[in-house]
């Protein structure tokens, strides 16, 4: 009787080692490929959608433009940060505070019906102030490139972006926190840190 062989030679067994290595090498290429920051995006569960490259927003929230989930009817402060329905974004974009509201010089929050005073006081607005937007028509609210205003907002004029108050206009488009670090096209900072040329930001 002739001795009993192995199925599998020393070299076909190398080829089929080199073939399997280069399966697993082509198939972390192409998920590279179409996912060049690597190990950031995520399947999202059913009932949810993918925002941005790290966050799933579920039912009754929206994607913001920078990939933050954001409450339905809520007012986006960037930076992640949101208020709900009926509230803005004041001290920054760092609190929040009703629809209506003003903050004052000295941080004080004023409520609807009010305003601040010279001297960071609150009281009670009159009819004229609440149709005084920059630039626009004092008796219907209207903006001189078109369209209209909320009383309180205003346009931007080298953007034509249109903002809330307790906020600037951002270099680009868009709108910023009055007390943010402006990064431009309404991607901003906190008071004391500084924009990456990537994005996101850093402590001074």
């Amino acid at each position: 009787m002739s001795p009993h062989r192995p199925c599998w030679t020393i070299p076909a067994m190398l080829r089929l080692l080199f073939l399997c290595l280069a399966l697993v090498l082509g198939s972390a290429a192409q998920a590279q490929l179409s996912n060049p920051l690597g190990g950031t995006r995520s399947e999202c569960p059913i009932g949810t959608q993918q925002c941005g490259f790290r966050n799933c927003c579920r039912a009754g929230t929206t994607c913001s433009w920078d990939g933050h989930c954001v409450p339905l009817g809520g007012t986006y402060c960037g930076g992640g940060r949101s208020c709900p329905r009926g509230q803005l974004c004041i001290d920054g974009g760092l609190r929040c505070s009703a629809h209506g509201s003003s903050q004052c010089n000295n941080g004080k929050v004023c409520p609807p019906g009010t305003t601040c005073t010279a001297n960071g006081d609150c009281r009670r607005t009159t009819d004229q102030e609440r149709l005084e937007v920059p630039g626009a028509d004092p008796t219907t609210g209207c903006l001189p490139g078109g369209g209209c205003s909320e009383p309180g907002w205003y346009q931007c004029k080298e953007t034509d972006s249109e903002c809330r108050p307790g906020f600037k206009c951002s270099k680009g488009r868009g709108c910023v926190p009055i007390k943010a670090v402006d990064c431009g096209y309404g991607k901003w900072c906190k008071p004391g840190e500084q924009c990456l040329p990537e994005g996101g930001c850093a402590s001074q």
